[in-house]
């Protein structure tokens, strides 16, 4: 036997199991290379079936695949899968036992022997690797055996692997169903009304206005001006005690100062020029219920002491009055200032900050929660297309822009924007030449962010296309590495490489 042919062989079968898990698919190759290589004429790879309890072929070397099978100790191929041990016919013209049921070989003049040996999993053996070929003297059968068996043994370890590699995938996708199925449970217990977002931020926050709602507590809402204080407001509101009471929201920087304590606090008949009657304030009508103060960052030092008073005392008094009035109310304020900064300015009394902050909730802007960006923008479509008859959807170019904006205005911002884009559409899609000037002009600067040393012949996107290459060569194809030499951010970066079709090479 010539062992060069034999490693050689060995080799190329090794390649070939190692580019792919899949034994059904790589197998026929290796069938075809033993009949080429080591002059076997017809190579059977048989595997177990168990809808049939038998051992099935699976793979020929002629491409075909017959659809028969074996019952354990059938044969000599059945045998071999029964006691798991190699068998070696040296003469198939002389052995009862051989079936020739598989090739159906009628010139059997020729002297031809029939290898079989196991292929196990584990211990067990769950196929059998089978070949027949003519024999001369200078042939070993044992060689010839041993050889097989080393095939056998590697198609028997991918074979292990590709079933623990799918045990494994089957596990995971049943685990990531699992996971989905209980993030689908947990969100369908946390979501409220008004409220859109998949962040895992919002999601965050939704569950602990689950666990606040029910208790008294005093919350301080705080984010940017947009970011939707106020529907959290209501959203405690309405999952607390006090739903069946009033909810009375009060806008601190609205109102001027000398109205604001006659809002909150009421009047009594005379108090002052024009008070002909006696007028309850806020907190009075909210009594049972929640009053929200918007924007209490803006509320003047002179009323502040008042609002503590209330937190404290869980009384009031109307201007002009003589007695104190016993509320019953919680409040939930709202501020987009910064207080730890008015605190040490002396318009903010520390005192109220530490009674506002009893359950401090922080809202983030839009732009850091960039992932809620698709499902409020559907949200909005939805909400839009049924208020204005509409049926309307958003191009990919529309998303991306909304997607690279920073939106300074928050979700309102956004808001805003989709139900302009869809009243002043006209043909069921949202595109870029309806976009704000202000959405389309940032679009358009994040496209044509080119080098100085512009290349005369080349369109722009040619020239972002080659920096954007050239960034990925210079830092092995990492793209957070790429995006920072680009000034770009990794996400602009991957939309970009999709974008323009570029090549991602893997590191070897």
């Amino acid at each position: 036997m010539d062992y060069r042919v034999e490693l050689e062989t060995l080799y190329e079968i090794s390649r070939i199991l190692s580019g792919s898990l899949s034994v059904e698919q790589t197998v026929p190759y290796i069938l075809r290379l033993l009949k080429k290589l080591m002059g076997f004429e017809r190579v059977t790879l048989t595997l177990y079936d168990p809808s049939t309890d038998q051992i099935v072929v699976k793979a020929t070397s002629s491409g075909g695949s017959p659809r028969e099978g074996f019952r354990r100790g059938e044969g000599i191929t059945g045998k071999v899968w029964k006691y798991g041990i190699p068998m070696v016919v040296p003469d198939i013209s002389k052995e009862p036992e051989f079936l020739n049921k598989l090739w159906k070989r009628r010139n059997l003049k020729k002297k031809i022997a029939f290898i079989a040996v196991p292929i196990k999993h584990g211990g067990d053996v769950i196929g059998v690797l089978s070949a027949d070929r003519e024999v001369t003297g200078k042939d070993s059968l044992d060689d010839l055996t041993r050889f097989l068996n080393m095939v056998a043994t590697l198609i028997g370890n991918v074979y292990s692997l590709e079933r623990k590699v799918s045990e494994e995938r089957r596990a995971l996708e049943s685990e990531k169903r699992a996971l989905e199925v209980e993030l689908r449970r947990v969100y369908e217990n946390i979501k409220v009304e008004g409220i859109v977002g998949r962040s895992q931020a919002i999601l965050e926050i939704l569950d602990l206005i689950h666990r606040v709602a029910p208790t008294d507590a005093t919350v301080l809402l705080r984010g940017e001006s947009g970011v939707g204080k106020e529907l959290f407001a209501k959203a405690i509101h309405f999952l607390s005690r006090r739903s069946g009471k009033p909810l009375i929201t009060v806008n601190c920087a609205a109102i001027p100062e000398n109205l604001l304590e006659a809002e909150l606090f009421g009047y009594e008949k005379g108090a002052f020029t024009g008070a002909y009657t006696t007028k309850k304030g806020k907190f009075e009508l909210a009594n049972g219920g929640t009053v929200f103060l918007d924007e209490i960052g803006d509320m003047p030092p002179s009323l502040q002491v008042k609002i503590l008073r209330v937190l404290q005392e869980k009384e009031i008094e109307r201007i002009g009055g003589t007695r104190p009035i016993k509320v019953d109310v919680r409040i939930i304020a709202a501020t987009n200032r910064d207080l730890e900064r008015l605190m040490k300015e002396g318009r903010f009394r520390e005192d109220l900050y530490y009674r506002l902050s009893v359950i401090p909730i922080f809202i983030p802007p839009l732009r850091e929660r960039k992932e809620d960006i698709p499902v409020l923008v559907q949200h909005f479509l939805e909400t839009f297309s049924k208020e204005y008859g509409k049926e309307v959807r958003v191009s990919p170019e529309v998303m991306n822009a909304f997607m690279e904006y920073d939106w300074p205005g928050n979700v309102r911002e956004l808001r805003n924007v989709v139900e302009r884009m869809v009243i002043l559409d006209t043909d069921g899609i949202l595109t870029e030449e309806e976009l704000p000037p202000e959405i389309k002009g940032n679009a358009e600067r994040e496209d044509q962010r080119i080098p100085s040393n512009s290349h005369k012949g080349k369109t722009i996107w040619d020239m972002e296309k080659a920096m954007i290459e050239e960034a990925l060569r210079r830092t092995g194809y990492v793209i957070k590495e790429a995006a920072k030499v680009l000034g770009m951010t990794p996400r602009q970066v991957s939309y970009r490489i999709q974008k323009y079709g570029i090549r991602i090479r893997r590191r070897r």
